[in-house]
């Protein structure tokens, strides 16, 4: 009985390897096809440049003019470390700090790379 226990859930496991590796093979090929697609280059290169050359132009923008600030609306009391609660349901206060145009743009950096970098790798890989 526990022979054949072992063996039915061998057999589930390995049906359910085969799925995956034919759900994966599909997935590369649809990749594969759409890297082959012109309109997709054309388009992630675009991105790539309008992206890129933005960040460029505030970087120099703000390296130009630092005395250009922001007000922004900062939750009060421990560094708003109420997490994902206080984003969903909201805060009891705010507080308006103000930051220049550089330090703002500093804060979306990582967020920046990793965008250009997802359209400045090829997509034939």
């Amino acid at each position: 009985m526990i022979n054949a226990w072992l063996d039915n859930k061998k057999q589930t496991q390995m049906l359910l390897a085969a799925r995956d590796h034919n759900m994966i093979q599909a997935i590369v090929s649809n990749q594969r096809e759409q890297a082959n697609n012109p309109f997709v280059q054309v388009t992630r290169r675009v991105l790539f440049l309008m992206i890129t050359l933005t960040l460029c132009y505030l970087m120099i923008y703000y390296a130009m003019n630092p005395g250009i600030q922001y007000d922004v609306l900062m939750p009060i009391g421990e560094n708003g470390s109420t997490g994902l609660f206080g984003w969903v349901f909201g805060y009891k206060s705010y507080e308006v700090v103000r930051m220049t145009g550089g330090l703002l743009l500093m804060n979306f950096m990582d967020l920046a790379f990793m965008i250009i970098g997802f359209y400045a790798v090829p997509s034939n890989k």
